[in-house]
């Protein structure tokens, strides 16, 4: 949920709660069905840092107990602009 700043919180919490692994989105906020009309994506760059942060707070959680998540990024990219060359 958020930006960034948000994600290494969030995927320690999820991990404390037993979550076997996280899906990071490029949507801006609110979300919406990718299907529906006015579905947002954040820029490229953030996309990108978003799926540092979430990795960066994995390697750390598996560096202090070993800790271990999944990470699935996707983008809804093409729906929202019509072109795959963004995600390039």
């Amino acid at each position: 949920y958020g930006g960034v700043l948000n994600v290494r919180r969030t995927v320690r919490g999820y991990a404390k709660a037993g979550f076997a692994g996280v899906c990071i989105e490029d949507q801006t906020f609110p979300k919406r069905c990718a299907y529906a009309k006015g579905c947002q994506v954040v820029t490229h760059d953030e996309a990108v840092e978003r799926i540092r942060a979430t990795v960066k707070a994995r390697d750390e959680l598996r560096g202090e107990d070993g800790t271990d998540l999944l990470v699935i990024a996707r983008t809804d990219v093409l729906r929202a602009t019509g072109d795959m060359a963004e995600c390039r």
